[in-house]
């Protein structure tokens, strides 16, 4: 069984007593594109690496054309127009991004199917291809290393549901040649029956659409489509019959593995109520299906559907209810736990949105109000504990939306995605008139945990450099800001090394980094470091003892210390005394040294003493060696 963090859902109380995650924080709206002209948000998407892109119509001359916005290191660039060149309406734009930049788009424009592929993050988009005259209802996933695919309506004398599909690498897309529906005379993907695909790591996709009311599931091997179409529609459950021709707008999720997936639709039945049913993808087969909004039989009926899995399969499936509450049920290990509901009371459709990141850090957004002109968008973040076998669930609700842009246009768009990191952006439209705006709030963490590098042993620098390690972010740059002493010293941004300008004085100095990011999120070192400084050399004198006479033992003693910093700490200490006698004898690393000269002369002799830091003081003295004279022997 692979080891996963857990998620278990949350009783609504959980909303007004929950404590948010550490160290992080949601954010308030901020401005992608503004004027009038903003129409609505479709599709936004975000690669493991914090690339993202997000998809969107806006009327310019008085048309609607399709513009993207790339997301880079957290902060959406200005926009990029997608079908310039093309004079007609541009609409429902849907993006994908995978790691390193990459990013493809596709839309509708004057009925036609048309894409764009931005390679990686240094490339321009392509000019718009055309995939198909007549479609409508695109939907787009790429995968983890570069694929991507297209699903989509053609329309011709039957509605049919075909596919596109882009290679790693490549900047444009191959349409597969023959439709995915099963009765190809009969209208596949239409309405409620409009396709979605997810790409899993290698490359494979699996497409879900609905055709005559029932929805179907076909995976796609790069040019060629399965033999074996699924048909997921229920005929009951839990004791309940299915109602015939009712499954409606599926939607799919895929892990890193092709052979796991999860899909969920809207099926009425025996209440006469469309519900959320959910089913799991094993190999080639669907398993039993689940019941997803926790609404019951009878009562309340769901309205909106969406589900979003990391690369493991761990996810969130959301469901927006006819009565305007906001259900999710977690998705963990292979199961899904009961939905439970995490609004509070609503007048407004919340259309609720998940995603969940590779490190089990999940979010859901919602839009929540009175009434249509007092709307907010909200969100909750799914805490994740690994030691214990259960949870709780979302902590309290935040408001994403901003005071400042006026009303959340319902109708506008809402969709949610996340890096790998937890990192969550949410974009949806506010304000009215020249007001209009399209924006996105979210959640930010902190910056990751760093430490000091730089060496604390003694050093004969004054204006020593200082490092230390990187603090991880995703959504980058980061300002370090560096004290000694308790004082601001200097500043960087990104960069982890600071040459000191100012010099310091003999002693210990503390000195510590305090990162930040750009909403002002700070985290200081682990450590406080510690800056030795040794600038002055040992005191040193010495004196030699001795007979000056050949082959008589000459005695040096010496006397040395480190003196005091002024701070009074003490120095770096003593490290190292060497005598040499400069008579070419090996020299002696001692305080005390003796030697006995072979020949006499005039020597000079030298010691120096070196402290831990590196500071010498060097004494000379001249020593003359006198040979005795040999004495005559009398004569007898």
């Amino acid at each position: 069984m692979r080891l996963r963090t857990l998620l278990i859902p949350f009783a609504t109380t959980a909303l007004l007593t929950g404590a948010g995650p550490a160290h992080a924080a949601f954010f308030k709206a901020e401005a992608i594109d503004s004027g009038a002209g903003i129409k609505s948000v479709k599709d936004l998407d975000v690669a493991r690496d914090s690339t993202g892109a997000v998809a969107y119509v806006k009327t310019v001359g008085l048309v609607d054309h399709v513009f993207v916005s790339r997301m880079v290191n957290g902060v959406f660039q200005s926009p990029e127009q997608v079908d310039a060149g093309l004079t007609a309406a541009g609409s429902v734009p849907v993006a994908a991004a995978s790691d390193g930049g990459r990013v493809a788009v596709a839309y509708i424009s004057g009925g036609a199917l048309y894409a764009a592929v931005r390679p990686n993050a240094t490339s321009g988009f392509t000019a718009p291809q055309q995939l198909s005259g007549q479609a409508s209802d695109p939907s787009i996933d790429m995968s983890i290393n570069g694929v991507a695919y297209i699903s989509f309506t053609e329309n011709g004398s039957s509605a049919n549901v075909r596919a596109a599909r882009l290679d790693a690498g490549a900047s444009s897309f191959n349409v597969l040649p023959d439709a995915l529906d099963i009765n190809v005379p009969e209208d596949a993907g239409v309405g409620g029956g409009r396709s979605d695909i997810a790409v899993s790591a290698d490359g494979t996709a699996v497409v879900v659409f609905g055709e005559s009311g029932r929805v179907f599931g076909r995976r796609v091997f790069e040019g060629r489509i399965s033999t074996a179409p699924q048909d997921l529609t229920v005929d009951a459950l839990e004791g309940h019959a299915g109602n015939t021709g009712s499954a409606t707008d599926p939607h799919i999720d895929i892990e890193d593995d092709s052979s796991f997936a999860w899909v969920s639709f809207r099926q009425s039945f025996d209440d006469n109520l469309p519900h959320t049913v959910t089913r799991r993808l094993v190999g080639s087969a669907f398993e039993p299906a689940v019941l997803t909004d926790g609404l019951g039989f009878g009562g309340d009926q769901s309205a909106t559907v969406s589900i979003e899995m990391n690369g493991r399969g761990e996810g969130l499936a959301t469901t927006g209810s006819a009565a305007q509450s906001a259900q999710v049920a977690v998705l963990h290990d292979d199961k899904l736990f009961p939905a439970t509901r995490i609004n509070q009371a609503n007048n407004v459709p919340p259309r609720p949105r998940g995603d969940l990141a590779e490190n089990n850090d999940g979010y859901v957004a919602w839009m929540q109000g009175a009434t249509a002109a007092t709307a907010t968008v909200q969100a909750a973040f799914y805490d994740v504990v690994l030691d214990k076998r259960t949870v709780p669930g979302p902590t309290v609700q935040t408001e994403i939306s901003s005071t400042d842009f006026g009303p959340v246009d319902i109708s506008g768009g809402l969709d949610v995605a996340v890096d790998r990191v937890g990192d969550m952006v949410a974009v949806f439209v506010q304000g009215t008139g020249d007001g209009r705006r399209l924006v996105y709030g979210g959640f930010d963490r902190q910056p990751g945990v760093f430490t000091t590098s730089t060496t604390p042993r003694f050093r004969n620098i004054r204006k020593p450099q200082l490092a230390w390690s990187t603090s991880f972010d995703l959504w980058s740059p980061l300002t370090y800001e560096v004290q000694v002493d308790g004082v601001v010293v200097g500043q960087t941004t990104g960069a982890t090394r600071l040459p000191l300008k100012t010099p310091l004085v003999d002693g210990v100095h503390p000195w510590k980094v305090t990162v930040s990011d750009r909403r002002g999120q700070k985290r200081d070192t682990t450590n406080v470091g510690q800056i030795r400084v040794d600038t002055t050399p040992p005191a040193l004198s010495f004196r030699v003892d001795g007979v000056r006479s050949t082959g008589r033992t000459q005695t040096v003693r010496v006397t040395t210390t480190d003196p005091k910093a002024p701070a009074g700490t003490s120095g770096s200490g003593v490290a190292r005394v060497v005598v040499d006698f400069g008579d070419g004898s090996r020299r002696q690393t001692s305080r005390k040294a003796q030697h006995a000269y072979r020949k006499g002369g005039t020597y000079t002799v030298r010691v120096s003493s070196t402290d831990a830091a590196g500071n010498a003081t060097v004494v000379r003295k001249s020593v003359t060696v006198k040979t005795p004279k040999k004495t005559k022997k009398k004569k007898k």
